[in-house]
């Protein structure tokens, strides 16, 4: 009898060690990755949310399409593709703001030597001459910025729709008279 138990016992833990490992122990998700922890594949989602660059650990490199990885259809993806999504729109936005940001410390610079009243009667003196829109909306912007104008009265002053009033506009170079 002991011997019997003792071969059951041995049996059942042979059996409950050699089992599979589920999807949500073989595959973790750390940081910005999947790894698989039995081989140390690592699982990345790159600029489109369809396919992995599956990374293998002697360092080769694979695409696999989202729906062909061992874990698909699982929380673990789902909340993997989540995750990486909103951290792209974070690092959209984060890069938005600072364009916006530099556009209006190089548009801050262009006219530093020019007071409010003096920007603003070299805007109307260039807008009679017809200058180019672009430089128009530029300095309309920097007198908005500097509260010598409100959003309201921009349009009115560059003479358009207020659909068309772009503020955030980027130049190369001005090219005033």
């Amino acid at each position: 009898m002991k011997k019997l138990m003792i071969t059951i016992l041995s049996t059942s833990m042979l059996l409950a060690c050699s089992q599979e490992k589920s999807v949500e122990e073989r595959y973790i998700y750390q940081d910005d990755k999947i790894i698989d922890v039995d081989n140390g594949d690592e699982y990345l989602l790159e600029e489109t949310d369809e396919e992995f660059v599956l990374v293998h650990k002697d360092g080769t490199k694979e695409t696999v399409a989202i729906d062909e990885t061992p874990f698909f259809g699982t929380t673990l993806t789902d909340d993997y593709v989540s995750d990486w999504k909103s951290k792209m729109e974070e690092r959209q936005e984060t890069l938005l703001i600072e364009k916006k940001n530099q556009l209006k410390e190089k548009r801050k610079e262009r006219y530093s030597d020019l007071s409010d009243d003096e920007l603003l009667e070299k805007f109307q003196k260039d807008h009679k001459e017809g200058l180019d829109m672009t430089m128009q909306m530029d300095m309309i912007a920097e007198l908005v910025e500097r509260g010598k104008i409100s959003n309201e009265e921009a349009p009115e002053l560059l003479e358009i729709e207020p659909e068309l009033l772009n503020l955030e506009i980027e130049i190369e170079e001005p090219q005033s008279n």
